[in-house]
């Protein structure tokens, strides 16, 4: 036994020698960030989800109180809120919720754009989660400590390596909530397409518009932020600038199936079977929905366009 306890020790040693030379970690910055005018509502027992989002819809622009939001988010079985219902909340303001993938350096460069991050922690274990949303507000390299609006603390300070324990046990779990007019700085394109997408999918065309033009204006190689703009211009029944939208996008992507079949609806369903005609015979690909949009345009009753032979 004797023997066992001395291996013991002595293994134990060495990982706890490994451990205390191992470098400390890259800053995440090279000046302090604190976004001081972040507002603030010291939440109450369980409702650190409608304090969190109400934080950040504020900061978007939003003013709002989190009273405003318990209907629709706090949860009583489970004394607290879920991830998808903030971002629906958001939605639901007018405002993008993009799941901001990346890690630290991702929150840290949200901060210097000036935008706080909402994060969902797990204060205790794995086995005995405690949930909590924060708002993360600044980050100083100097002593590797990150800030938070947290609870009933307007200013908490947690040490990079407790915070980001907290976070991952949590999944990483980072929630930013965006003016659609604003640039989507730092932001990968995916994620914010995505949440674009989201605001079209639950009907909030005029912010979808909005945030897909930012897209496009950051991103003009992004095929779905061009189709994003003249969808959403089509549904808020602008249909004349939604079909120069669409020529736009066919000007860069020829062929792009669904910018040709939704052009082509938009023609016949306008009364212009000519201009469909020819937009489909200038189509060389092939693919379900081109076919679709030649079917609708073969059936369409044409009296005369150029020439062309009169179809019942």
């Amino acid at each position: 036994m004797s023997r066992q306890r001395n291996v013991l020790g002595v293994w134990l040693l060495l990982t706890a020698g490994c451990a205390l030379f191992q470098p400390p970690p890259e800053p995440l910055g090279s000046a302090p960030l604190e976004l001081t005018a972040t507002p603030f509502f010291p939440q109450q027992d369980y409702l650190c989800g409608p304090a969190a989002l109400a934080t950040v819809l504020g900061a978007s622009g939003r003013d709002i109180h989190p009273d405003d939001l318990i209907g629709a988010l706090y949860i009583p079985e489970r004394q607290g809120s879920l991830q998808v219902e903030l971002m629906a909340a958001a939605r639901r303001h007018g405002r993008l919720a993009i799941e901001l993938p990346g890690g630290l350096p991702a929150i840290v460069d949200q901060l210097e754009a000036g935008r706080p991050v909402l994060v969902l922690q797990n204060l205790a274990i794995d086995l005995w989660p405690v949930w909590h949303y924060a708002v993360v507000i600044g980050y100083r390299p100097e002593s590797d400590q990150f800030l938070l609006r947290s609870g009933r603390e307007r200013r908490k300070v947690m040490g990079r390596n407790r915070f980001a324990a907290t976070w991952e046990r949590a999944g990483r779990w980072a929630l930013l909530v965006l003016d659609p007019d604003a640039a989507p700085l730092g932001v990968p394109p995916r994620a914010y397409l995505q949440a674009a997408a989201d605001l079209e999918n639950v009907g909030a065309y005029q912010p979808a518009l909005r945030a897909f033009r930012s897209a496009a204006s950051a991103w003009p190689e992004e095929v779905m932020a061009g189709l994003g703009v003249a969808n959403n211009l089509y549904y808020l029944g602008r249909h004349e600038a939604a079909m120069a939208a669409y020529r736009r996008l066919l000007a860069s992507h020829p062929g792009h199936d669904v910018a040709v079949h939704n052009l082509a609806m938009l023609l016949l369903e306008a009364g212009r079977p000519c201009e469909a005609q020819a937009l489909m015979r200038r189509v060389d690909a092939e693919g379900p929905l081109l076919d679709t949009a030649r079917r609708a345009v073969a059936r369409a009753p044409i009296d005369d366009c150029g020439g062309a032979a009169t179809r019942p």
